[in-house]
């Protein structure tokens, strides 16, 4: 078969695992681990935390490391709880996230699909934290389909970060960047860390309608989309 890409860098959290159903079953566990009732309005005020505390790490705000306990010591402190050992709870908070490897609908057999149909390497990259992406990555059945993983914990640099990509290229010996794509649901860390590494740029909007941003390359609606972007000799120009 005829193809564009010969790798797909994969992203991980909303574009193949359900994070949020994994977020909420992992925090929900840990608040009641250290006596915080669970309640939905706590668990959505952590996510919304957690998701700025991430958004402050793709713009070189905030550490990797001070990340892990700020986000619980800030949703501790707006919801009037006890101060604790906020490293305790992120290590249990990381230890429940670990056993909760599910998948998008439709997720595992498009990257079944994408592994046994189509002659391309498939890469996991993610931004996330190496304990619970790599508890994950194997729960969830993903690791037969994939070729390896980038956690960006593991390499010191996060998406959209270039030395994230270069990282990658290196250690993958990647010398044509045409031939490289990025699959993903976040502008910016997927899209824009595409267009940082010079690679072409596919965002899954699941089901969204597209709105033609200048960061995509492609937007796909359903994984099947996917598909018929491969099966191309021409690659785009980015």
């Amino acid at each position: 078969m005829s193809k564009r890409y010969d790798i797909v860098l994969l992203d991980a959290d909303e574009t193949v695992y359900d994070f949020l159903l994994a977020e909420k079953t992992a925090v929900s566990r840990t608040l009641a681990e250290f006596g915080v009732d669970p309640t939905d309005e706590t668990v959505a005020l952590y996510s919304a935390i957690n998701l700025r505390c991430w958004k402050a790490l793709e713009r070189g705000e905030l550490s990797r490391e001070r990340l892990k306990s700020h986000r619980f010591r800030l949703l501790f402190k707006q919801i009037g709880a006890a101060e604790v050992d906020f490293n305790a709870v992120n290590d249990s908070y990381l230890k429940n996230l670990a056993e909760c490897g599910f998948m998008l609908p439709g997720a595992t057999e498009f990257v079944k699909k994408l592994h046994e149909e189509y002659d391309v390497k498939i890469y996991l990259a993610t931004n996330g934290l190496t304990v619970p992406q790599t508890g994950r990555y194997v729960r969830s059945g993903i690791d037969r389909y994939v070729d390896g993983i980038y956690i960006s914990e593991q390499i010191g640099a996060s998406k959209p970060d270039k030395a994230y990509f270069d990282y990658i290229f290196s250690d993958l010996g990647v010398t044509d960047k045409s031939r490289v794509i990025i699959l993903g649901d976040s502008l910016t860390s997927d899209m824009q860390g595409g267009r940082n590494a010079g690679v072409a740029t596919c965002r899954y909007l699941r089901g969204a309608e597209p709105d033609g941003n200048p960061l995509c390359d492609y937007e796909i609606q359903t994984y099947d989309e996917f598909f018929a972007i491969l099966e191309s000799e021409n690659p785009v120009t980015v």
